[in-house]
């Protein structure tokens, strides 16, 4: 199956990323970015990366990874949480 990554989720999908670029050294400037794919890898997502990147970016790092299946558990937590009135 070919690695696919995207900005906007899509049918297939298995793992949400989080990435901070640095575009200086103002970390005020820096840019989350989440990422789809149907991979799980982060050498793959940092390959992928550094083909695509522009010249602005000067370095990045993966914050967090979560498989499409945490994401729906900590949703329906969250929702079931908060419709019982939260704290």
């Amino acid at each position: 199956m070919e690695k696919k990554y995207s900005k906007q989720q899509f049918e297939g999908f298995t793992h949400r990323f989080i990435v901070k670029m640095k575009i200086d050294e103002d970390w005020r400037n820096d840019i989350n970015v989440t990422i789809y794919s149907n991979s799980d890898s982060y050498l793959r997502l940092e390959n992928f990366i550094n083909e695509k990147k522009s010249d602005k970016v000067v370095s990045f790092i993966i914050e967090h990874r979560a498989s499409k299946e945490q994401d729906e558990i900590s949703s329906k937590f969250l929702d079931e949480f908060l419709s019982n009135g939260g704290f």
